[in-house]
């Protein structure tokens, strides 16, 4: 397959590395990713000012670019520019430095570059490993994923869904199909200087359903979630059409 790799850590991060590493060996890979690092940059894109590009040494990849712009523009820059005239079979994003679990989807860079992906209508895939200090979840995590390549490109997906999987803080007990919980956090702001704030917080997990990707991937399983851009609420449109 052709298979272009994106992420939000930036070009040189741990996790798109261990991915290249382990789909190279039977796949064409692509990658464009950001110059640095775009956490939390969630589904901006670019459209105020123009984006800057280099082209790296594409050493075992066939085509090798880092982009001065957000996640979502590098899948934009690939299939609208880098690669039209042959499209990936695919889009992967990450392999994200953190967990990108329930309500931190909406937040999130990779997630949002695979639904840019599956949004041009190409399949998509967002993996994350969930502990930062767990290095060797990359390559257990890239391993996982290419193990299973094939069975998740077997799912026929309805149009702009894209699998969102979270690898656990050690090696998995296995695989939880589950949908994506509403995580909070005991969010606060603290002064880190004059007119000057930074977000803190932990998450919580109190009263949640034990059939989520919060709950489960604690529990030491990989997570995969089908998640959508289809952001309406049918069950309420369904109430509210007799208004006049």
């Amino acid at each position: 397959m052709r298979i272009l790799l994106t992420n939000d850590d930036g070009i040189g991060a741990a996790g798109l590395t261990a991915l290249a590493d382990a789909l190279t060996k039977e796949h064409d890979v692509y990658v464009i990713a950001p110059t640095s690092q775009k956490s939390a940059a969630g589904h901006g894109i670019s459209v105020h000012s123009p984006i800057t590009y280099t082209r790296l040494s594409p050493e075992k990849y066939s085509l090798r670019i880092a982009a001065d712009g957000t996640p979502a523009d590098c899948v934009k820059l690939a299939v609208l520019y880098f690669m039209k005239d042959g499209l990936p079979d695919l889009v992967i994003s990450g392999i994200n430095q953190g967990a990108n679990i329930g309500s931190d989807i909406i937040y999130s860079g990779t997630v949002s570059a695979a639904l840019e992906g599956t949004y041009l209508g190409i399949p998509s895939i967002a993996i994350s490993n969930v502990s930062k200090k767990f290095i060797e979840g990359y390559t257990l995590a890239a391993e996982m994923l290419r193990r299973n390549l094939d069975k998740f490109m077997s799912f026929d997906m309805p149009p702009f869904t894209a699998f969102n999987i979270n690898y656990p803080s050690q090696p998995h007990k296995g695989v939880k199909v589950v949908r994506a919980g509403i995580n909070k956090y005991t969010d606060f702001f603290s002064e880190v200087g004059e007119n000057s704030l930074l977000i803190d917080g932990e998450p919580t997990t109190d009263g949640m359903d034990e059939d989520t990707d919060v709950v489960q991937v604690r529990r030491g399983y990989v997570t995969v979630t089908p998640i959508t851009l289809d952001r309406n609420n049918y069950a309420m449109l369904e109430k509210m059409k007799g208004m006049k």
